[in-house]
Formats: C-alpha cells, structure tokens, sequence
C-alpha cells in the first residue's frame, strides 16, 4: 500500500506529461507514427555520429579542410543530400489505388462535361493532375468507361472476374500490379515493398526518389569509410581507444556499405526491367504472373524505355499498364537476331 501511495502521484505526473506532449505533438498520439519517428531520429543520430567522431578524432581533417576546403564541402554537400532525399522518400506518397480512383473519376467526368472531350481522348487535366491510362488493344480508351471497374478490367485478360482484382480489405478494385499494405492500410499501385526505416511504402509515386536515396547513401558510406581508413592509416599509434572506436565504427561501415550496394543493384536490376520486388518474389502466388515463363518480364518495354518512364515520368501521373495478350508474350520469348540488336529491339 505505501508503494502504491508513492507511486500514484508519480503515474499521475508521467500521465499528464504524456496528455500535454499527445496535444502539442498529435503525431506522438499514434504508435505507428511515433515508431516511424523514433526510427528517423536514430537514422539522422547515426549519421551525425559517424561524421561527428570523424572530425572530432581526425585532426589531419580539420587541417586538410583548411587547404582543399572543396573537399571536405563536397562531403558535407552528399551528407546533407543523402538526408534531405530520406526525408522527402519518407514523405512522399507510393501512389494509392484509392487516390487513383478519386482522380480517374474526376478526370472522367470533366472528360464527359467538356465540349472539346473527343480531340484529347488520351488524357484528362484537372488542374495540376494528370490521369494517364493505356488504350488497349481495340482501341478503346478507359476514360470513355462509366466506372472504374470497367477500366480496370481493360487491363486484364477477357473472362477475368471482378471478385479476383477486388480487394477484400479496400473493397475497391485494383488494377495489374497493385497489392493492398497491411501496415499502411491502403492499396498501393505498383508496390515494391514496404520500407520500415522511411516509415513508408514504396511504389509507383516514390520507387524513383527511393533508388536515388540508396544511391547516395552508398555513395556516403564509402566516402565515410575510405575517411576512416585514412585516418587509421595516419594515427594508427595514437591514443588505442580512439583506434578501437575507429575500427569498430570501419566495421560496421564496410557492412552497411555492402548491404547498400547489393540493394542498390537489386532495384537497378528491376528498375531496368520494370518489375517490383513483390512481383520478383512472390511471382508464382501472382495470379497474373503464375501461368508466364519465368524469363519473360511482361511490363518491360525495353531497357531504355524502362529507364525513361521510370526517371523523366511525372510523379503526377498515375500510370496503369495492362497485362500482355498472349502474342505479346510469344514476342517477348522470341530469341534476338542480329537484326533485333541492329533495330534496337531490347531497348
């Protein structure tokens, strides 16, 4: 009872604590948000601790800054990046199924309302967005559909049913290449995966900033690392715990920076032939994947286009692929002859 009568008051202050800061911070309200974070500030303390033990320890640093200050201004400039693209990866939206559906209805009824409809039949602008759909293989375009179940099912193969594209959880109609995040709780459009360190999903709206997020931060990790082996080069008979921190810190550098590396070329390798990590690992419990050979990549358009709409296409617009007919597929497995190199026909 005396413990309880001690412990009451404090409970009562931690509790009122936790009141004030849920109403001045409403982000610390929601565990999910408040995990994401707690993750953000441990990523950008790790970074300022790698860079802050550098410079405190290597004085050779400081003096070198003093004669080539471009050096040490250009890492200064790639750490800064590296942190400013995570923030904007994190804040920034995969692309939802949900919001696409929003904007293909409004697209779609502007489209009907407006007298010049017929010359644009391609796209439709509402403001600053742009609603872009394939037109399929009659020609047809989805915006002259009454709803989005119809347009989504453009994209599929003739006799495939609704209930098979419905999400169970959304309740809303998915279209080839999306998949519903249990952690976000939303369909997300050509989703790759769910990130745990951005808090986010990646996915169509945000696979572009992701890769050059993990671009920079490989490149800062080595940066970081070829410091450290300088300095340990230069002061390896100083003071021992500074050399024990130092090569603690070298380790664990060279495994981030092997990670980074390896992730980096997996999602090169997808960026050029347009798939998603989800579609490369879990192809076979794909629906629409499950009956294609395994080396046919079905939403490839060739190395260079892969490229161009993943880097030069806006962010603005959500962008819908249909799957290949089987004459598309047959294409795709066709051997390449000097003729297909001479007419650029992987690219």
């Amino acid at each position: 009872m005396p413990t309880d009568g001690v412990c009451a008051p404090i409970a009562e202050l931690r509790d009122r604590a936790l009141d004030r800061c849920s109403r001045w911070f409403p982000c610390l309200a929601d565990p999910a948000r408040r995990s994401s974070l707690v993750l953000k500030v441990a990523l950008v303390a790790l970074h300022l601790v790698y860079a802050g033990i550098l410079f405190s320890f290597d004085e050779d640093l400081i003096e070198n800054t003093r004669r080539q200050p471009w050096y040490i201004a250009l890492y200064l400039l790639l750490f800064v990046a590296a942190l400013i693209q995570y923030f904007i990866t994190a804040g920034s939206s995969p692309g939802y199924v949900l919001d696409a559906m929003k904007a293909y209805n409004e697209a779609n009824s502007l489209f009907i309302r407006s007298p010049t409809a017929s010359k644009h039949p391609a796209s439709s602008k509402n403001g600053s967005l742009t609603v872009t759909v394939d037109i399929n293989q009659s020609g047809r375009n989805s915006l002259g559909s009454s709803s989005w179940s119809k347009m989504v099912m453009e994209f599929y193969p003739l006799g495939t049913s609704i209930r098979t594209m419905t999400c169970s959880y959304c309740n809303i109609e998915q279209p080839p290449r999306a998949k519903h995040c249990h952690d976000c709780d939303k369909c997300v459009l050509q989703f790759d995966h769910h990130c745990v360190w951005l808090g986010t999903c990646i996915g169509q709206g945000n696979h572009c900033h992701f890769w050059w997020y993990i671009f920079e931060e490989t490149a800062l990790c080595l940066w970081t690392g070829i410091l450290y082996i300088t300095y340990l080069k230069t002061s390896i008979s100083g003071a021992w715990w500074k050399d024990l921190i130092m090569i603690l810190l070298l380790i664990s550098l060279v495994v981030l920076f092997i990670f980074l590396l390896l992730l980096l070329l997996f999602h090169s390798y997808l960026v050029l032939t347009n798939q998603t990590t989800y579609e490369l690992v879990r192809r076979r419990r794909i629906p629409y994947l499950r009956g294609l050979p395994e080396n046919v990549f079905p939403f490839s358009k060739g190395v260079c286009r892969n490229l161009y709409r993943f880097c030069c296409a806006q962010s603005t617009i959500y962008d819908m692929e249909r799957l290949p007919t089987a004459f598309e597929v047959e294409e795709k497995l066709r051997p390449y002859t000097c003729l297909d190199v001479l007419t650029c026909r992987c690219c």
